[in-house]
């Protein structure tokens, strides 16, 4: 696998032309350029506005360090096993490439890494201050153990990759805070190829929770607790949909396969009856209302024949526009 990042342009109109890496950035082909974040040779594709919450500060890693101890004392459990259990869905094998969006601080790197053991992980958020906290933790400590890391400054819902780059992808706390999460979610199932996982988790009271007492607490002390699960928000082709609860039920978890198309149905299958039709001409072939006696005179004849509703129409139709 080779360890030369591939980036593309995530500008209107370039069609995801290939970037070339000069000393200070990127370079499209098509004149766009997308500059390293200083010191570094981390590209900056979209950034938050400097201050804009609390992952946009400088001390945001720090801040973040602090909430996580509380999230996970909290809930009465330890990162490593909540990380590690999430990792293990992604089903990775040696040598993969995978996508990690909202990464943050990096925090879920290490256990990528050891469930990799060889590959490639392509890390991004779109805070530059979280992003370069997680290139200054790990890219020298994991570059050392078999797995090469590459960063960026990008947003989720605009990825800077060609279409089925990637094994797999993951993200973990802040898909409820994505600007279009359809998109969002839309942009991992592209570039994950088929047969891949995709695995998304972040706050969200599990149902049977959201009306108690502890539910509402919850959601009183941080109002990202009453987010829907985005199951909706799929694209058509997932297959091997789970859904799940961690953390006490509070964090929604959810896995797909990425698939080429949508769910293989036939909708052309006759159906057996005195209707007939199939699910093709049931759907795409109504016709406009008929006086009620006419349709009962209808029914009645293609009953007498034998024959299939639909069938009888259609004979019926052709007939007639046959002597036109």
């Amino acid at each position: 696998m080779a360890d030369q990042p591939s980036y593309y342009c995530t500008e209107t109109g370039c069609n995801r032309a290939r970037l070339v890496a000069t000393e200070e950035g990127l370079s499209c082909p098509e004149g766009h350029f997308i500059p390293f974040a200083p010191g570094t040779q981390v590209p900056v594709f979209a950034r938050q506005p400097e201050d804009a919450n609390e992952y946009a500060r400088q001390d945001a890693a720090l801040v973040h360090d602090n909430a996580l101890r509380w999230l996970f004392a909290t809930f009465e459990t330890d990162e490593a096993s909540v990380r590690e259990n999430l990792v293990q869905r992604l089903q990775l094998a040696r040598g993969q490439r995978v996508l990690v969006t909202g990464a943050g601080a990096g925090n879920d790197l290490p256990y990528l890494a050891r469930s990799l053991g060889q590959g490639e992980i392509y890390v991004l958020d779109i805070a530059q201050q979280m992003l370069l906290a997680a290139v200054a933790r790990y890219q020298s400590e994991l570059g050392r153990s078999g797995v090469n890391l590459h960063f960026s400054v990008s947003d989720a819902t605009n990825l800077p990759f060609s279409d089925d780059y990637f094994d797999a992808a993951y993200h973990f706390g802040g898909i409820n805070l994505f600007s279009d999460i359809r998109k969002g979610i839309a942009e991992m199932n592209r570039v994950v190829r088929p047969g891949g996982k995709v695995v998304i988790g972040d706050e969200g009271v599990a149902p049977w929770l959201r009306d108690t007492e502890l539910g509402k607490m919850l959601i009183r002390n941080n109002p990202l607790y009453q987010c829907e699960v985005p199951l909706a928000l799929l694209p058509e082709s997932a297959r091997s949909v789970r859904l799940s609860w961690e953390l006490s039920n509070c964090f929604y978890v959810i896995e797909f396969s990425v698939s080429a198309g949508p769910p293989p149905v036939n909708i052309d299958v006759p159906h057996v009856g005195s209707r007939g039709g199939s699910i093709r001409t049931r759907y795409f072939g109504q016709l406009e209302g008929v006086d009620p006696a006419l349709r009962d005179h209808v029914y009645a004849e293609a009953e007498r024949l034998g024959i299939s509703r639909v069938e009888y129409i259609e004979r019926l139709l052709r007939g007639g526009l046959a002597g036109l």
